[in-house]
């Protein structure tokens, strides 16, 4: 007697289902690549954070007084990250965010994220807003605009 459905089958259909599930739309897909972004910065990996970046992305750092338009300008600005202390320590992470989904190939990200650093035991907390533009180019998601700056303080009620 031959089975209606094989083990094979039934294995396929359970991927197929749970594919169906994990599949990102592309405001997952922004937001993992700033996620991305996060890990490789605490991790001060400037290798993998300058690859987040697409070739032409436009870049304006929390310091800078240019704008970086080349991949050589954004590897400058996190070139100091290669030079954190032994006993520095450093956690990124994004508070609110807001997503705005242009396409299926371009989305825009705004948000606060945060710094937690410890440099000689010394323990600091800075807060940024930041701004980007994630955009699909081939089968990669990278970071086509990016602005950082300075959480101002909340004002006193």
């Amino acid at each position: 007697m031959k089975r209606p459905f094989g083990i094979a089958s039934i294995v396929g259909l359970i991927v197929l289902t749970l594919s169906s599930h994990v599949h990102a739309g592309p405001k997952e897909e922004g937001l993992a690549v700033f996620d991305k972004f996060l890990a490789s910065f605490t991790a001060a990996n400037v290798d993998e954070v300058v690859d987040l970046f697409a070739p032409d992305a436009l870049f304006w750092g929390t310091t800078m007084h240019d704008l970086a338009t080349s991949p050589a300008g954004v590897r400058q600005y996190f070139s100091s990250m290669s030079t954190m202390k032994p006993n520095e320590r450093r956690a990124s992470a994004l508070g609110i965010s807001s997503t705005v989904v242009l396409s299926d190939s371009v989305v825009l990200v705004s948000g606060i994220w945060q710094i937690d650093q410890v440099v000689d035991g010394e323990a600091t907390v800075r807060a940024f807003r930041i701004s980007l533009a994630v955009v699909k180019r081939g089968d990669r998601w990278l970071i086509a605009q990016f602005h950082n700056s300075p959480r101002p303080a909340t004002p006193p009620r």
